[in-house]
């Protein structure tokens, strides 16, 4: 009989079960307005996801591609997070592969957030800076947020990862009753 993980491997599984199902909860419900910007004709759209979509049909095909595996993804990292706090081992498998999956995404989100999305909400935003003197922080805002994000998109899979590889759920031998 294998006794129990320690306290402190627990915890750490069961925050990042929490942190799939928070990301992976934030990931469906964005996935609804993805849906309509990806899919419904854009000329009736506004905004800047739809300003980018219309000028750019290289991105706006990359997009579409992108959602239906953005959309098993997200269940799926849901779903590990519920099994993470559960202290499933198919669930620490599913999460790890999530993890992987996560890391990839974010580097060929990376590159795409400096060839197409950094360039054109640059100009986007610029265009809408209507105090000269704000121009240059608005620039800086804008590339710093875009640069954080790649970062923050990267490291969380690579930690998770590590960490998931790290810890091990045991099975649980029960013995029986008299």
């Amino acid at each position: 009989m294998e006794s129990p993980p320690p306290p402190q491997s627990t915890t750490i599984l069961q925050v990042i079960g929490g942190l799939y199902i928070l990301f992976g909860s934030f990931a469906l419900v964005s996935m609804v307005q993805n849906c309509k910007v990806c899919f419904a004709p854009l000329d009736g759209q506004t905004g800047l996801m739809a300003d980018m979509l219309r000028s750019n049909p290289a991105y706006a095909s990359i997009m579409r591609a992108l959602f239906f595996p953005g959309l098993l993804y997200a269940v799926l990292q849901f779903a590990s997070g519920v099994g993470l706090l559960r202290l499933s081992a198919f669930a620490r498998k599913a999460a790890l592969g999530c993890a992987l999956y996560g890391f990839v995404a974010a580097l060929f989100t990376a590159w795409l957030t400096v060839t197409y999305t950094l360039p054109f909400t640059l100009a986007y935003t610029l265009q809408h800076v209507k105090n000269p003197a704000m121009i240059a922080s608005a620039r800086n805002v804008t590339l710093a947020s875009g640069y954080i994000g790649i970062t923050l998109g990267l490291l969380y899979p690579l930690v998770a990862f590590v960490l998931l590889k790290r810890i091990k759920i045991p099975r649980y031998g029960f013995a029986p009753s008299c």
